[in-house]
């Protein structure tokens, strides 16, 4: 009876790893190469590659692929709102939205402190394009006074739907003066 037991529940447990669905791998170069545009959140360079390569794929690949391009476009569009709402709060000393949106740690809020010593009010403020990785993405923003500059590395993680600052740094030295 035992036995008869422990077979049957080596026959479901195989039976039941067999149902697993298949992790999509992609099968070609030109696909892995489509996975990487859309995990940098180059989205007008996947959309024109998955268009040349979708004669080759099945449909359901295609769709699937149509898929996480949309919703990589979607992310990429809300860390560029984010970076919008985050200079409006820097250029009016509004650190309370800056730490809405920051994943505040121990250091963190220390650099935020420092900043807030600072008088951003009284500089233009400039970002440059984010550079997207899967769920992590960084920026470079440039607060010009009138005689120096201060260059800021932001570092976002997109956790449960929105981006979140984790991290900030300047470049070339801490925050604090």
């Amino acid at each position: 009876m035992l036995k008869r037991i422990g077979l049957t529940f080596i026959l479901l447990i195989l039976l039941g790893c067999s149902n697993l669905p298949k992790n999509e791998v992609p099968s070609s170069p030109k696909e892995q190469v489509l996975i990487q545009k859309i995990n940098k959140g180059e989205i007008s360079e996947a959309v024109e590659l998955l268009d040349k390569i979708s004669v080759n794929l099945e449909p359901e690949k295609v769709k699937n692929y149509q898929t996480m391009i949309s919703e990589r476009d979607l992310e990429v569009k809300d860390l560029e709102k984010l970076i919008k709402i985050l200079k409006d709060a820097f250029s009016k000393n509004h650190f309370f939205i800056v730490e809405r949106y920051t994943d505040i740690g121990i250091k963190n809020k220390i650099k935020l402190n420092e900043l807030k010593k600072l008088d951003l009010s009284q500089g233009n403020f400039y970002t440059g394009k984010p550079v997207f990785d899967k769920d992590q993405a960084s920026v470079l923003a440039i607060i010009n006074f009138y005689d120096e500059s201060l260059y800021l590395d932001i570092f976002f993680s997109r956790k449960s739907g929105e981006w979140k600052i984790i991290n900030f740094n300047e470049r070339g030295g801490n925050i604090a003066r």
